[in-house]
C-alpha cells in the first residue's frame, strides 16, 4: 500500500516544478544540520564530525523551522548509523562499489575510512555536490576512496547511463545507498528506480534504505510538519505499509524495521537506538536488502 499525501509538483508549471527541486535540495542539508547537533552530544547515537562543515547560518535556519514544525531527528540519526553498520558489513565482505543516490550531505565518503581500492560513486541533483564538496574541502584530505560525483535527476531513466558511463562496473557486486529520497518521489518513480538499481547489480549486491510508514501520514501529531514541508515546496508524498515485502516483490531479500522495532532490539548486530530517537509519531523504515 502507498500513501501519497501532496500534489506532485511535475504536474505544476515549469516554474513550480524548478522551485520543488530546489527545496528538496535545500533539505539535504538540514538533515547535516540534524547530524552535527547529535554528533555534539555527549551521549550520540552517530558520529559525524565533518557534518558541522555543512551546517551553513541558512541550513541551521531552515533545520530550526523544521524542527519547531514538528520534525523530528530521529530517522535522520538512526538510518545513517544503520547504514553505516550495513555498508562496513559490505566492504569487510570485499565489495569495492557504492553508489549512494541523492547522496546530498552525505559524508560517508569522507568518514568512515573507507579502503582507497573503493569507489564511492555519489548522484544528486546537479548544482548539490558541487555545494557540498565546497563546504568539505578543509577535508579533503581524509577522502581516502576513490569518489566520483555525478549530477542527474533520479526520477528520470538517464541515470544508470550515466553511472555506466562514469565507470561503474554492473558485474561486481555494488552497496547502493538510497536514504532520504523516497519521501519525495511517487510509487511509480520508486518503482522504476529500483528496478534500475537491479538492472545494475551483480549477484551478492546490497541495499541500504529508508522510507516513511504510511502511518507518518495518518498521525495527527505530524501534520503541522506536513504542512510545513509542503509549504515550503518539498512536500512529503510516499509512504509504505510493508517496506521489506515491497522490495521483495522487485528481487531483493529484506530486513526491514520500523524505529521502534529497532529500539525494542529486533535487529540483531545493531545497537538498539535510545527511545529519544524513536518517539511514537516518527513512523519510519530502515531497511537492508541483498540480491541473491
Amino acid at each position: 500500500m502507498t500513501h501519497r499525501t501532496r500534489r506532485d509538483a511535475e504536474s505544476g508549471t515549469p516554474s513550480e516544478a524548478a522551485g520543488a527541486v530546489e527545496a528538496v535540495k535545500e533539505t539535504s542539508f538540514i538533515t547535516a544540520v540534524i547530524r552535527a547537533m547529535e554528533n555534539d552530544r555527549p551521549d550520540a547515537y552517530l558520529s559525524d564530525p565533518y557534518a558541522a562543515l555543512l551546517s551553513t547560518p541558512r541550513s541551521r535556519r531552515m533545520a530550526d523551522e523544521a524542527l519547531a514544525a514538528g520534525g523530528t531527528t530521529g530517522s535522520v540519526i538512526v538510518r545513517a548509523r544503520f547504514g553505516d553498520l550495513a555498508l562496513g558489513r559490505g566492504i569487510a565482505e570485499g565489495i569495492t562499489q557504492v553508489v549512494c543516490l541523492a547522496a546530498g550531505s552525505d559524508t560517508r565518503a569522507w568518514r568512515l575510512g573507507l579502503p582507497p581500492a573503493t569507489r564511492f560513486f555519489e548522484i544528486d541533483l546537479p548544482g548539490q555536490l558541487e555545494a557540498k564538496e565546497a563546504l568539505l574541502a578543509p577535508v579533503e584530505d581524509r577522502l581516502a576512496c576513490h569518489r566520483v560525483s555525478l549530477g542527474a535527476d533520479l526520477r528520470s531513466d538517464a541515470w544508470p547511463e550515466h553511472l555506466r558511463a562514469a565507470g561503474h562496473d554492473r558485474a561486481e557486486r555494488t552497496v547502493w545507498i538510497v536514504e532520504g529520497l523516497l519521501p519525495y518521489v511517487r510509487i511509480e518513480q520508486f518503482t522504476r528506480l529500483i528496478a534500475h538499481v537491479r538492472e545494475r547489480s551483480a549477484p551478492g549486491s546490497a541495499l541500504l534504505i529508508d522510507a516513511p510508514h504510511t502511518e507518518f501520514y495518518d498521525d495527527p501529531a505530524n501534520e503541522r510538519f506536513l504542512a510545513f514541508m509542503e509549504s515550503r515546496g518539498s512536500a512529503f508524498r510516499l509512504g509504505l505499509d510493508d517496506l521489506g515485502g515491497f522490495l521483495g516483490r522487485h528481487g531483493w531479500q529484506a530486513e526491514a524495521y520500523t524505529l521502534r522495532q529497532l529500539s525494542a532490539g529486533a535487529c540483531a548486530g545493531f545497537p538498539p537506538p535510545p527511545a529519544r530517537l524513536c518517539p511514537p509519531h516518527d513512523h519510519h523504515w530502515v531497511a537492508r536488502a541483498r540480491l541473491a
